[in-house]
């Protein structure tokens, strides 16, 4: 029997069971990689493995074993729509605040990926325009652009900044960066008139309009 031990010994580590090391993965990209603080957003996530599906001949289906979960910030968000060649897809809810965010992914065996600075949650805000005076032909003058709203010190966004006369848009053009909220620009009118308009928007469709005012023609 003592001369069976050491071959024993042998065929219980032959028949021993090796847990296949996995590779690691990575996030290749998020699209979009932005929403505002007042949304929902469906999100694609790439990465660079393939979901292992479970099919089902008789029932002509399939369905997907391991499903990602995302982390962004406080949420987790399941990734349970495969689009293919490495796509997976779901939705970041509402709640996260204002700011930049790496982005996590988990596999259920374990593994898990990050890809820094690569979401960002901007403020949703509303605007109002400080009030505005009689102006004169051709000399420069300072508009108040205001953010308003929960988020509005947050906004350090651009808006298309338009001017009105009688109705009808005389010309438009993008404002420069707010700080905390604020943006003073610099506009010159080269047509005297009753009845100017300043209107701003954003890029989701929030504006504001200001008060009517006069370019006059200096004496």
């Amino acid at each position: 029997m003592n001369k069976l031990l050491p071959l024993l010994l042998t065929l219980l580590c032959a028949c021993e069971t090796v847990t296949p090391v996995q590779k690691e993965f990575q996030i290749l990209e998020i699209t979009p990689r932005e929403q505002f603080t007042n949304e929902s957003k469906n999100v694609t996530v790439k990465l660079d493995v393939e979901p292992r599906f479970l099919v089902h001949y008789g029932e002509k289906e399939a369905r997907m074993i391991e499903e990602p979960m995302l982390e962004i910030g406080s949420q987790t968000v399941p990734l349970n729509t495969y689009l293919g060649h490495g796509q997976f897809q779901g939705q970041v809810g509402l709640g996260l605040p204002v700011g930049r965010y790496e982005i996590r992914v988990k596999l259920e065996e374990g593994r898990e990926a990050t890809l820094p600075d690569a979401y960002e949650v901007k403020p949703s805000v509303g605007f109002w325009i400080g009030t505005i005076g009689d102006q004169y032909l051709n000399e420069p003058f300072t508009i108040t652009l205001h953010a308003a709203g929960p988020d509005a010190e947050h906004f350090e966004g651009t808006v298309l900044v338009s001017l009105y006369k009688g109705g009808s848009n005389t010309f438009s053009f993008p404002s420069g960066p707010f700080t905390a909220g604020v943006r003073q620009q610099e506009i010159t009118i080269d047509t005297p008139g009753d009845n100017y308009l300043i209107v701003l928007k954003d890029d989701q469709n929030n504006g504001a309009t200001s008060n009517k005012f006069r370019v006059l023609v200096k004496d």
